[in-house]
């Protein structure tokens, strides 16, 4: 497992604002891999830090788990679709674990995005449901957000 001193500068603690808003957000991560034929594939999915790792759960029987291995490189994007943009991307290897019913990392983005009653409602339902954790051990990382870069700068004579 990373610890804090092996994660990547852009997620070593403090975060900057920028990172903690992404890592907060209801924006779901983008998780990108190649399938066995080596063709890109990519699908949002709601996901949870942990302070180390990105946690990201997929159901049982998904089309993820049929081309994903553990150990495989995998890349996430975390992006705002409003301008101006805020993005972080991530890449590392990514560990597999089956799990009967849902995750506790899936049940605590439910509750984020969706609020704390509507979360646990929607948990409810899927109550017979298995998962599996995909956890992204984070090797790289970077960062942007378009309001601190020198092009979005506001010129004095325009405030």
């Amino acid at each position: 497992m990373s610890s804090e001193s092996q994660l990547p500068a852009a997620l070593q603690m403090p975060l900057s604002r920028n990172v903690q808003l992404l890592l907060e957000a209801r924006i779901p991560a983008r998780l990108a891999w190649n399938d066995a034929g080596g063709s890109p594939r990519i699908a949002p999915l709601w996901f949870h830090w942990t302070g180390t790792s990105l946690e990201l759960s997929t159901f049982a029987g998904s089309r993820k788990l049929d081309e994903l291995r553990d150990g495989d490189l995998v890349a996430v994007s975390i992006d705002t679709e409003d301008f101006p943009y805020r993005s972080l991307r991530i890449r590392g290897r990514v560990t597999i674990e089956a799990v009967d019913g849902l995750t506790s990392s899936y049940r605590e983005a439910a509750r984020r995005y969706l609020g704390d009653g509507p979360g646990q409602d929607w948990c409810d339902r899927l109550a017979d449901a298995d998962q599996a954790l995909l956890t992204v051990h984070p090797t790289e990382a970077s960062a942007s957000d378009m309001w601190s870069a020198g092009y979005l700068t506001e010129r004095a004579s325009n405030r």
